[in-house]
């Protein structure tokens, strides 16, 4: 015998499972500018989701940037951009200062510090 009660509970239950990644949470990963023993971001790569936010922070009196921006990197490969994203840079980030930038676009983003990029500050960012 046919149960539309619990045939509709069956379709609700899936119907919801398939859409609730959809509506999952944004979340935020912290990376550290870090000066020992070299100059790196920390965590030098992160993966994340469309719609997450990375937060870059100084805790040193050293100044940072975090540049996505090929022509301001020494080397235009340690800062590339998926097809059709703008670059951006984050300007002078100070003791303490933070620079966040949520993601929208799926892709691999690489980034540097203009100031350090030579002693191998680099990152990446890897957008799912």
């Amino acid at each position: 015998m046919f149960n539309r009660r619990a045939f509709t509970q069956l379709l609700a239950a899936f119907g919801f499972s398939a859409v609730t990644p959809a509506f999952a949470q944004a979340k935020t990963v912290d990376v550290s500018m870090a000066q020992s023993p070299k100059m790196r971001f920390i965590p030098e790569t992160v993966t994340i989701r469309s719609g997450d936010t990375v937060k870059w922070t100084n805790p040193h009196n050293i100044s940072h940037t975090v540049t996505f921006d090929p022509s301001k990197a020494a080397t235009a490969a340690n800062a590339a951009l998926p097809a059709g994203v703008a670059p951006f840079d984050s300007g002078a980030i100070e003791e303490e200062g933070t620079f966040s930038h949520t993601f929208t676009e799926k892709g691999t983003y690489k980034y540097v510090c203009a100031y350090h990029e030579a002693m191998g500050m680099v990152g990446t960012v890897v957008v799912s």
